[in-house]
């Protein structure tokens, strides 16, 4: 079996799955944030349940409204608060503990190696980088869970990318999430497909790198995107996780319904064209287009490791005069993390705003949004018409590493070049 598989057996009872199967599973945890919280629990209550089964497991995150931008925004959060204090719940993390609910599950240790997690936003395929299986479900399937523990899946088909090579200077994960979305196209091969990612080049990746990749396999239609925990894994959960793991691992005789290999030797610094996330391009062959915003921040590119990337490029340097540039950690601890390390300070120096931890502009209804006219340099997840605001604002996707280099210039630039 692959580890998906693998996984769905063991939190199901069973001795083997194959794909197409119907599954009833244990839950590891369950997230619901902010906006479609009250809903939730509206739902769970429906069921005539007292109390969720299990506090510390179900997780709350205020990310997408917080700080609230407007009066219904704050009325809304002040009734989520109401919620989650009224069933209980252990894990909240609200105003001035909050971020980005994918990254909290993961930076929190909330979700586990060889288990299921599962949250009410598309992006929780997030989960897959510590070697769990992370999905997105409905307001109703998430009350199910919160009051049994359990969920249902239809168990998918495996698509492995073997990624061999070595990384090149300048040239990041979320260049090989948007190649292999240019390499696949959205042409719903994919659709309800694990994608599972291995090989030395993952292996090199460190925690953020493989949240990226695992993070935008929902955008190419996957179920759920994984890769198998190794010894960086245990590190990085060792002094968060809640509770034990094992590890899990695809067999070798595994059957995959396709197998891909990518040699990130060759990989340059790519982007995603306005509108079309699988319109992907060489950075070097749109050098030199104009754009107004850069914005770092989201469940893809809001770490430690990206803020990094940015310091490095603009440190003693300053933000073109044309371009208004805004980062959003994507939690309040890597917030903290980064200012101990002085990359706040060299990127505020350099002209850059920083923002309180939250979805931000990527969803388009917080701070930074789009106007019309706008071209913004993203390295966000979604660039479809109106993601950001207005439906007349074109956003580019790419990585920390172009957004920074380019905000240098005023115009897209390929960070090799400078």
């Amino acid at each position: 079996m692959t580890i998906t598989e693998k996984i769905m057996a063991i939190n199901s009872g069973r001795d083997k799955v194959v794909p197409g199967q119907l599954v009833w599973t244990n839950i590891q945890s369950v997230m619901t944030m902010d906006y479609l919280g009250t809903e939730t629990f509206k739902a769970f209550d429906s069921l005539g349940k007292p109390e969720v089964f299990d506090k510390e497991r179900v997780i709350c995150v205020s990310d997408h409204l917080v700080p609230p931008p407007t009066q219904a925004f704050a009325t809304l959060l002040n009734q989520w608060r109401e919620a989650v204090k009224a069933h209980d719940i252990k894990h909240f993390y609200d105003l001035g503990r909050q971020g980005i609910a994918h990254q909290i599950m993961v930076e929190q240790g909330h979700v586990l190696p060889g288990t299921l997690s599962i949250g009410t936003d598309s992006h929780a395929n997030t989960y897959g980088a510590v070697g769990a299986v992370g999905n997105a479900v409905s307001v109703s399937d998430a009350a199910v869970a919160m009051a049994t523990g359990k969920s249902w899946f239809r168990v998918p088909e495996t698509v492995k990318f073997h990624i061999t090579g070595k990384w090149q200077p300048w040239v990041m994960a979320k260049d090989l999430s948007l190649h292999i979305m240019g390499m696949m196209h959205w042409n719903g091969h994919l659709i309800y497909k694990t994608i599972e990612f291995d090989g030395p080049a993952i292996s090199d990746l460190e925690m953020a790198g493989r949240m990226t990749l695992c993070n935008m396999t929902v955008d190419l239609g996957a179920k759920n995107g994984i890769i198998a925990p190794d010894a960086k894994t245990a590190e990085f959960l060792s002094p968060v996780q809640k509770g034990n793991w094992n590890y899990v691992t695809s067999d070798s005789d595994a059957v995959y319904e396709k197998v891909y290999e990518v040699d990130v030797t060759n990989l340059v610094p790519t982007i995603s064209m306005p509108d079309k996330l699988d319109e992907v391009r060489r950075v070097e062959e749109v050098q030199g287009t104009k754009f107004n915003k850069a914005f770092v921040g989201t469940c893809t590119n809001g770490r430690l490791e990206d803020i990094e990337m940015m310091a490095r490029i603009l440190k003693g340097k300053q933000v073109h005069r044309d371009v208004n540039f805004m980062l959003v950690p994507a939690s309040t601890q890597v917030y903290l993390d980064a200012i101990k390390a002085g990359y706040i300070t060299d990127l505020i120096e350099a002209g850059v705003a920083v923002d309180t931890p939250s979805c931000a502009s990527c969803a388009g209804i917080h701070t930074g949004v789009a106007g019309d006219g706008d071209i913004v340099l993203s390295a966000g997840n979604r660039n479809m018409k109106g993601r950001m605001g207005s439906k007349n604002a074109q956003i580019y996707l790419t990585s920390p590493a172009v957004v920074a280099a380019s905000a240098l210039t005023g115009v897209i630039t390929d960070p090799r070049s400078i």
